[in-house]
């Protein structure tokens, strides 16, 4: 391997003495950290005719090894650009064949300009050799994004598409690729990766400055063997330093392989072997912490719905039938619990790792309360009351004047989408199911409230309305209510018929004989949620809290975060929709 110079070391001036910018630019880049973000081109202005003045452009070259100790400065330094111009052809086939590079290397970023406009994209050759995907992000931003989606990676390499000059830099332009796909593109070609770039910057006025000067005000010279020009000017009282370089900044030497067989596990003091994971019969169980999850429910190029196994629930997340976690069982409120064998298993080992980030041992697992309710079985529950909801009131209607309206006149929860796929057919209760840890936030905790309230206002209010008119509510009465406050009125009256003993012969007519408009604190904590659904304040998140804490819930818990104010509300959502269900129910079994 060719040994690399050492640019700061012959750079004339101390690294003291110049921007950090500069100092990055003539530093190599860490095999360490594989997931680390390389810039492969650069176009910037910072500060113009000002103070703290930058500028930059950089473009990333694959140079071989057998030219590294003779190469130069670049011409295409002057530009930044791999291309600066149009070609002239005044012939039919008069610039075939086309052969782009950058005095005759290849590059990462293909990028063309002219001094108005510049134009970027990730290289044909790079792309197509790494088997990368592109996205592109429109509207103000504009940038192009490469994934590998055989994994997948997201986020590979992305980049600004383009960029204008007039007068000044009208977007910035950074193109990033990650240090594990660089240094692979690289060994597979042999090459190195150079930054040929210019940079000048306001530099302080200092006495190693003045020393380099040497009492003039110019200084111009080549570097080292000439991979770098540096001038030096003092302009208007000022000292502008001005660089045109080649600089080695990544070597073709590959990031270490992950080695999930090396790790070591929550409560094992050795590596976990081949032989175990490879054991159907063994009983060695991972614990994670659900988070391990936020990964899969966050990114729509992942399936991580969760289903119900017999008694229990267990979420296992896949991509696109390529790979899938199995027999990952939900245990206590925050726990996945899942054996080695089917962790090793057909997961690629990036997704081992992860999981290994959020493990716990056996010990803490025991630790916790298994018996915990999570976050799942609690929207199975209010999805089944609603589903219960909407299938008695349809009978409800039916009891009192005998029409017929189906119940997905009334939600669009239906039984028999539920029995096929679980909660597959319902995006909305796969989001209120995502993971909710203890110490979650106030404002993820105002997220899933509105959420829950999205989820209630699916039903129906001009069908709620109808049931209140067939129960006796006139026409003007029910015109102007809102879906919670016509779900009250009809409990109002279910309560009262169930008090006087009465049965489905009493329904037509009832709400003649009560108040059905009074408060219903059963009911309260549906309007409790709506009330943190449109909380902005930190004085009205107060008001809903102690509200909540009015109806029993311990409001110190929020202290250390709102998970379990979630959890209070949920319960308190489902118990009121199973209110309303279990008075229609004795109402008309009577």
């Amino acid at each position: 391997m060719t040994k690399i110079i050492d640019y700061m070391n012959e750079f004339p001036l101390p690294m003291s003495c110049v921007p950090l910018t500069l100092k990055s630019l003539l530093s190599q880049k860490s095999i360490d950290i594989s997931d680390s973000k390389i810039n492969v081109t650069t176009r910037f202005e910072k500060n113009q005719y000002m103070d703290g003045y930058e500028y930059l452009h950089m473009l990333m070259v694959c140079i071989p090894e057998k030219d590294i100790q003779s190469l130069k400065v670049l011409p295409e330094s002057t530009e930044g650009t791999v291309k600066s111009s149009t070609p002239t052809c005044d012939e039919v086939g008069g610039i075939y064949p086309i052969q782009t590079n950058v005095s005759g290397y290849d590059y990462i970023v293909a990028s063309w300009g002219d001094g108005s406009r510049y134009s970027y994209n990730l290289a044909e050759k790079v792309w197509m050799t790494l088997g990368l995907s592109p996205r592109v992000i429109g509207n103000d931003v504009q940038k192009i994004i490469y994934d590998d989606l055989s994994l997948p990676i997201i986020g590979v390499s992305e980049g600004d598409v383009a960029s204008e000059f007039e007068f000044n830099l009208k977007r910035d332009v950074y193109w990033t690729m990650r240090n594990d796909y660089l240094r692979k593109y690289l060994w597979m070609t042999g090459c190195y990766g150079v930054r040929v770039f210019f940079y000048e910057a306001y530099i302080d006025d200092s006495s190693e400055v003045r020393q380099l000067i040497n009492g003039n005000n110019h200084y111009n010279e080549i570097i080292g063997n000439g991979w770098g020009e540096l001038d030096i000017s003092e302009v208007d009282g000022k000292i502008l330093l001005q660089l045109w370089a080649s600089v080695v900044a990544v070597s073709p030497v590959l990031c270490s392989e992950q080695d999930i067989y090396s790790l070591i596990w929550p409560g094992d003091s050795q590596p976990i072997t081949r032989n175990q994971v490879r054991d159907i019969r063994s009983n060695k169980y991972a614990y994670l912490d659900d988070r391990f999850l936020e990964k899969y429910e966050k990114n729509k190029v992942f399936s991580a719905v969760p289903f119900k196994v017999h008694n229990g629930f267990s979420s296992c997340p896949s991509y696109k039938g390529q790979w899938g976690f199995r027999d990952c069982k939900r245990v206590g409120r925050n726990i996945i619990k899942a054996p080695f064998y089917e962790l090793y298993r057909g997961i690629p080992d990036q997704e081992v790792y992860h999981a290994h980030q959020y493990a716990i041992s056996e010990e803490e697992f025991v630790a916790r309360d298994s018996s915990e309710e999570h976050i799942v079985s609690k929207v199975d529950r209010l999805l089944l009351q609603l589903i219960d909801l909407s299938e008695n009131l349809s009978k409800l209607v039916k009891a009192t004047n005998g029409e017929i309206m189906p119940p997905t006149e009334f939600s669009e929860f239906e039984r028999r989408l539920y029995d096929e796929e679980g909660f597959r057919n319902f995006p909305i209760i796969q989001r209120m199911a995502q993971v909710t840890p203890l110490d979650m936030y106030q404002q993820d905790f105002l997220s899933r409230c509105k959420t829950l309230n999205e989820i209630i206002v699916r039903l129906k209010v001009g069908t709620l309305k109808r049931v209140l008119r067939a129960l006796g509510a006139r026409k003007d009465e029910v015109a102007n209510l809102k879906g919670l406050k016509v779900l009250q009125a009809i409990l109002n009256i279910l309560e009262y018929l169930n008090e006087q003993l009465e049965d489905k012969d009493a329904l037509a007519g009832s709400a003649n004989m009560v108040e059905w408009k009074n408060e219903n604190p059963t009911i309260a904590p549906l309007f409790v949620n709506n009330d943190l659904r449109n909380s902005e304040s930190h004085e009205s998140i107060e008001d809903a809290i102690n509200f909540l804490e009015r109806i029993g819930f311990d409001t110190s818990t929020v202290n250390s975060g709102y998970g379990k104010a979630l959890d209070f509300l949920l319960d308190g959502v489902i118990n009121s929709i199973e209110s309303i269900n279990r008075n229609i129910t004795d109402l008309l079994n009577r």
